[in-house]
């Protein structure tokens, strides 16, 4: 299903868009029930004069126009419809993204991180845990660096996998992540050798310009 603001592609039961953050239930209008015209009594014998007849349309025309000379042919004004307002273009992220090095990873910080709020948090099964927080709409470097932000915050050693998922403000009850999610697994086996790795995606993870990219340590 399309967004009617902004043409974002959403799942069919949707109620908000992934992409605007719109509400998409309010779209659905009901249409206005036609009333049915019933005409007055009349009473058949009360005499209704005739109707003159109409004048031609030429006729009515100059008639008018002697009637009212300033108004008779009023000058036409084009109309002004303002064009669709442009999003000032998304900062350059310091270092090429997709990223391919924690050390780049580590560089967003300092750069693109935003400030969130944390709007929910559970546990999971075994040493699982999982921290949602909203922040505003921003680029998809920016997203990384405030998952990573979130992490690095809300992290313990006692859990092996910890998930932050991002949400926009206004969908912070939305089922799935709309804005980035990380997951970081603890020890994962490649292997002969054991490692930590970050699984990080950005926007809904169904969008166009949606990355998806993983980094280990």
């Amino acid at each position: 299903m399309r967004c009617p603001y902004c043409g974002g592609l959403n799942q069919e039961r949707a109620t908000y868009c992934a992409s605007c953050g719109r509400d998409l239930a309010r779209n659905v209008q009901r249409q206005p029930q036609q009333q049915t015209y019933q005409p007055a009594y009349r009473d058949p014998h009360l005499s209704i004069p005739p109707r003159p007849a109409s004048q031609p349309l030429q006729a009515q025309q100059a008639q008018a126009g002697r009637r009212h000379p300033a108004t008779a042919n009023p000058p036409t004004s084009a109309a002004v419809i303002p064009g669709p307002v442009e999003s000032p273009p998304a900062p350059e992220p310091p270092a090429p993204f997709p990223l391919r090095t924690l050390e780049q990873l580590n560089a967003l910080l300092s750069a693109g991180a935003q400030e969130y709020t944390v709007v929910g948090s559970s546990l999971g099964d075994g040493k699982k845990k999982l921290v949602q927080i909203a922040y505003p709409r921003c680029a998809g470097w920016q997203q990384t660096a405030t998952l990573l932000k979130a992490f690095k915050e809300q992290q313990e050693e006692r859990f092996n996998t910890i998930i932050i998922q991002g949400f926009l403000p206004q969908q912070p009850d939305t089922y799935a992540f709309t804005h980035g999610q990380l997951q970081f697994d603890r020890n994962v086996q490649l292997g002969d050798q054991r490692s930590n790795r970050y699984i990080i995606e950005t926007g809904s993870g169904f969008e166009n310009d949606s990355v998806r990219f993983v980094l280990n340590e």
